[in-house]
């Protein structure tokens, strides 16, 4: 069958590691209740002196880039981010 090669990754649970778009990663199934991470910091990402609508923000967060961690791996992540000033 000809079409599309993007493969539906829908139902595929996230796993450590990955990444892509908050709004792809944060549609699929999380079993192993993984965090996923804004990388940079999506407050920092937003920030740019405009105010946004509340559309507008959830529109930019669905496509922030983001780390998919444990939760040991992202508090540890979050830690480090604060002592740079970045969250």
């Amino acid at each position: 069958m000809f079409g599309s090669s993007v493969m539906n990754t829908s139902r595929i649970p996230i796993s450590p590691n990955e990444t892509g778009a908050y709004g792809e990663l944060a549609a699929r199934p999380n079993p192993d209740g993984l965090v996923i991470v804004f990388e940079p910091p999506f407050g920092i990402a937003v920030r740019a002196g405009q105010t946004l609508t509340r559309d507008e923000i959830e529109a930019a967060r669905n496509k922030a880039p983001c780390i998919v961690l444990t939760k040991e791996a992202a508090e540890q992540m979050y830690i480090a981010q604060a002592k740079r000033g970045l969250s």
